[in-house]
């Protein structure tokens, strides 16, 4: 495992993802039911589900955090935490469960549900960025996909386009390459190859946390890419919400049984954002009015009887980083987790980028912020390389900052640390 990494620590990728902190929109689910779930089905062979983990449980870091957390003994919570709050911290290098408190509560995921669309994107749509698959190739020699126009098939063309793809952080305003790279024949204004313009938007997805680029990837996979292997049940309706539920599943490993309320996105319709004035704003999302009729679990918001849609548990999200590292497609693997390291400064920065940078370490991470009834989601999962050890650090919340300025310290909207404490910091430190 450690060798999987090894690049990202010695070869100074890359930059950061950050979550914009706009609303999450919600549409409340059925909460009946349904006569039968959705189950996963066997993946595509562009890539192999992780083993289950081997875990070996250490209770004195588990009853050192939660003793550190606040405590109310009248939560609905299986472990009793005041805040809303769902956290799993596995060991990949010594294969070890540290952490796993509420690891199987439904929490609301916010943006980072955007890290599992960047590897549906990368997996099913390699035609579009991996200039070493052979459905790149048989894309880009295609002629008429290249409009007719042979400059655009030509080898000086590829090389030059293959060495613009590999680096991730030239997917950022990707037009432009193509701007200045026009068919020569017709001059400043001719012809321009539009074929790679989606991997802007998937950079913005996930280093701006840019909602409508989100909505807009989901449909694009659907509609251009590998078809994803629907669930043989009356609840799937095939639409882009539903076709990436169904993938991660598979990806992650993660089943259901007959009956079983699903977890997932069950809707992405609208989002309220600020325009250049200043002015709230509703921006209608490509996936509007889609819904996935087998995602029916819902979060529990402060042990009341107010729930909110789109959820899954740390441990939904631990299986999905977990089969990403244990990936044997070691392209989709690397483009994935240099695109997940993207550090960009922003108010939004995540708490574990925030912890990366405060103790050396690397941070491979989607985090998500929004504001939801009267309180707020957040939300921080991925990958997370401290000296020689790799860790999968999952931590969902729900209006528990209280908890999470104890998890992860306060920081300035530079991402300076602003206190002293950060029980995660210590845990790490101390974890032999």
């Amino acid at each position: 495992m450690k060798r999987i990494f090894a690049a990202l620590l010695t070869g100074g990728i890359f930059l950061a993802s950050c979550a914009a902190p706009t609303p999450l929109p919600v549409s409340a689910p059925p909460t009946s039911s349904p006569t039968s779930t959705c189950s996963p089905t066997p993946p595509p062979a562009t890539f192999t589900p992780a083993p289950s983990a081997t875990f070996t449980p250490a209770p004195n870091y588990q009853d050192a955090l939660l003793t550190a957390l606040p405590h109310a003994d009248d939560s609905c919570l299986p472990d009793k935490t005041a805040d809303d709050l769902g956290i799993y911290i596995y060991d990949l290098t010594h294969e070890r469960e540290l952490i796993s408190i509420n690891p199987d509560v439904p929490f609301q995921f916010a943006s980072a549900f955007k890290a599992p669309v960047l590897s549906y994107f990368l997996s099913q749509c390699k035609t579009y960025w991996d200039t070493e698959s052979a459905e790149w190739q048989a894309h880009f020699l295609n002629l008429e996909d290249a409009r007719n126009i042979p400059f655009y098939t030509s080898a000086e063309y590829r090389a030059l386009l293959a060495a613009e793809l590999s680096d991730v952080r030239n997917w950022d305003n990707i037009e432009s390459f193509f701007e200045s790279h026009r068919a020569e024949q017709n001059g400043v204004s001719g012809a321009i190859d539009k074929r790679y313009f989606i991997l802007s938007k998937v950079y913005a997805m996930i280093a701006r946390s840019n909602n409508a680029a989100s909505a807009e990837v989901l449909k694009f996979v659907h509609e251009n890419c590998a078809p994803v292997q629907p669930p043989a049940l009356t609840c799937y309706q095939p639409n882009d919400i539903s076709a990436f539920n169904a993938w991660f599943n598979a990806f992650s490993g993660i089943s259901y049984t007959e009956g079983e309320s699903q977890r997932g996105l069950f809707n992405w319709d609208s989002v309220m954002e600020k325009n250049a004035a200043g002015q709230s704003v509703e921006t209608r999302l490509a996936t509007f009015g889609q819904q996935d009729s087998c995602v029916t679990s819902l979060a529990r918001l402060n042990c009341s009887a107010t729930y909110g849609a789109n959820v899954w548990t740390a441990r939904d999200f631990f299986r999905f980083y977990n089969a990403l590292a244990s990936s044997a497609d070691t392209r989709l693997k690397n483009t994935a987790l240099a695109l997940l390291s993207l550090d960009v400064e922003s108010p939004s920065r995540g708490n574990l980028k925030n912890l990366a940078r405060r103790m050396g370490a690397a941070s491979m991470s989607k985090n998500g912020h929004a504001f939801f009834i009267q309180g707020s989601i957040n939300t921080d999962a991925g990958i997370f390389v401290y000296k020689d050890t790799v860790y999968i650090i999952v931590v969902l919340g729900y209006d528990a900052q209280p908890s999470l300025s104890l998890l992860y310290g306060d920081y300035s909207p530079k991402g300076e640390p602003l206190t002293e404490q950060s029980l995660l910091r210590d845990l790490l430190m101390s974890a032999p």
